[in-house]
């Protein structure tokens, strides 16, 4: 990716800055220019930077001097805190490795790892995820959300970010190239970690087609996708921040009473797709290396819809398709695919949601009822006024 959209190098520099005001600065400066020289991507160098700032404001020692005692003291005070595993992995990393360039020069893959913290263990328990099954996004959510949005960039995006299961960096760098149209599906190329993917997408169809209808720039192939509407920025790149803003606000406004990141996107996604993708299939569209254990995970993850399975097997549930999946809606009227939250169909009019059609059915049949009581009290007056008359008529 080409996009700075996360603002790595500024965010470097303040890492930096803040890591030279301290004893060891000097030492920590020169490991990150160490980690650069070695190829380390710069968002991957702020990942250590922010490590070590985080672990040299509440424990101090010396790398070059430690001993296995130090790097223990250091290991408990990592253990204690309340971060998730995963977190308390990298800063033990950034640990083994800043000792290791401090005492040996180098950390590359032919250094060995000093005996003081080659003992360090390393196992991330897999239990512990921020992502659970209950907090995951289901269709109905993301149609809400879509909702929810007051213009086409932001319907279009919504559906994008969960129909393609994209990264944040992956999403946001898109371009209008990146969108090829076809009869009732497009395919989108974006720039993933395993190089340009092309993704096709049913249901954002119609949505993106919209939304490029209005881009004020939807005839410059190199023009940002997904740009700001503000006076201020006006057809620049949406930044990380203002989208990650956007996202949480959405899901306030659509009613999801949990929190809502855009990574939970791509994690509810994929764990849909487990359910009906081979692995390999499930890599490919995920934009995983081949063999990763990242589909393996969400594979178990879903657990292949086992549950439902054996339900069907017994006869106690009827087979359906596949939750989480968004899926466009086929008007019963003129056979013409709909976007999954249209609510009429836009090319006859007809009512896709039948909540909906019962809602005006029941409006009609009561406005009807109010029509035929009205009458009745006419016809009443009328018979009323014809006695009156009748009368006036025998008395002449």
């Amino acid at each position: 990716m080409t996009a700075d959209i996360y603002d790595v190098d500024k965010r470097l520099e303040a890492a930096r800055a803040r890591l030279s005001s301290l004893e060891q600065g000097g030492l920590l400066l020169r490991f990150l220019d160490h980690l650069e020289s070695l190829g380390l991507s710069r968002s991957r160098v702020l990942k250590y930077a922010n490590h070590l700032s985080k672990m040299f404001r509440h424990v101090a020692f010396d790398p070059s001097a430690a001993t296995k005692q130090d790097i223990e003291c250091v290991v408990a005070w990592i253990n204690r805190q309340p971060y998730r595993e995963w977190t308390k992995h990298g800063l033990k990393t950034a640990l083994r490795k800043l000792v290791q360039y401090a005492k040996y020069g180098s950390c590359d893959e032919k250094t060995p790892l000093p005996p003081e913290v080659a003992w360090i263990p390393m196992k991330v328990d897999e239990r512990d995820s921020r992502v659970k099954p209950e907090i995951l996004l289901t269709s109905e959510d993301v149609k809400a959300m879509i909702n929810a949005a007051e213009n086409e960039r932001d319907k279009a995006l919504i559906s994008v970010l969960f129909e393609a299961a994209l990264r944040p960096g992956e999403l946001l760098t898109m371009k209008v190239g990146s969108v090829e149209f076809k009869d009732n599906y497009c395919l989108i190329s974006v720039c993933g970690k395993t190089g340009v993917k092309r993704i096709p997408l049913v249901v954002s169809h119609r949505l993106l087609l919209d939304w490029l209808m209005k881009h004020p720039s939807r005839n410059d192939p190199n023009a940002p996708l997904w740009i700001s509407l503000s006076n201020n920025s006006k057809s620049e790149a949406m930044s990380y921040y203002y989208f990650r803003k956007l996202v949480k606000r959405l899901a306030e406004k659509a009613g999801l009473r949990r929190e809502v990141w855009p990574y939970l996107f791509r994690h509810s996604s994929l764990t849909a797709l487990a359910k009906i993708l081979t692995e390999s299939k499930l890599e490919l569209y995920a934009g995983w290396v081949h063999g990763s254990k990242m589909a393996r995970r969400y594979v178990h993850f879903s657990a292949r819809d086992l549950e439902e399975t054996v339900l069907e097997i017994h006869g106690l549930k009827e087979a359906k398709q596949s939750d989480g999946i968004m899926r466009p809606v086929e008007c019963p009227r003129c056979k013409q695919m709909n976007a999954p939250d249209n609510v009429r169909c836009e090319f006859c009019g007809y009512i896709l949601d039948r909540s909906l059609a019962m809602k005006i059915e029941e409006e009609q049949h009561m406005r009807n009822e109010d029509v035929i009581k009205m009458l009745e009290e006419a016809f009443k007056r009328l018979d009323r006024l014809e006695n009156i008359v009748r009368s006036i008529l025998s008395k002449a």
